[in-house]
């Protein structure tokens, strides 16, 4: 910027704030543009089967990247496309048209996957696990898992679960 602000000078003030303008309408253009280079880079790393853009990366990029709103009975034609959802971010797995029973939930994952951090398994950093009814979980014994609000051990291995951690009786669930 080549203006400065002299209070001695008021009439250059007004000079200032169109600079700034200048400046910002500049740096909004310069975001825009790689904003829409990072999405592009997602669609071109998921196409490619690399996956090296990791999750953590998308979820980072979310104060500046503007990934759309999920939208009713629209047409998602592009693999790799991030959108929102609930608060949730989203990856687009398979072209579909979105509906009542194909948007955006942990069971719907032939289209969406849910674009999250990853879990440790551990005391500290717990596996959360779906509080929706029906999901299927790959349970591996000695790892911690959070459910609504408590902590569980698996204490075996359970590929395929679809057992909460509260469920009564069952013996594979250790609260902590």
């Amino acid at each position: 910027m080549s203006v400065t602000y002299r209070p001695d000078k008021p009439n250059e003030t007004e000079e200032l704030k169109k600079e700034v303008e200048t400046v910002k309408a500049a740096g909004e253009s310069t975001a825009a543009l790689l904003s829409l280079s990072f999405k592009a880079q997602i669609v071109a790393d998921r196409a490619a089967g690399t996956n090296a853009i990791a999750d953590e990366m998308i979820l980072a990029s979310t104060d500046i990247v503007d990934y759309p709103e999920y939208q009713d009975n629209h047409e998602y034609k592009t693999k790799g496309e991030i959108i929102r959802c609930d608060g949730l971010y989203y990856e687009i797995v398979a072209p579909h048209t979105s509906n009542a029973a194909a948007y955006p939930v942990q069971t719907t994952f032939a289209y969406y996957r849910l674009v999250e951090l990853e879990h440790a398994g551990t005391l500290d950093d717990p596996i959360p696990y779906p509080e929706t009814a029906g999901i299927v979980v790959n349970v591996v014994e000695g790892l911690y898992y959070s459910y609504k609000g408590a902590l569980y051990l698996a204490k075996a291995d359970m590929p395929n679960c679809v057992y909460p951690p509260d469920t009564a009786g069952l013996w594979q669930w250790e609260k902590v």
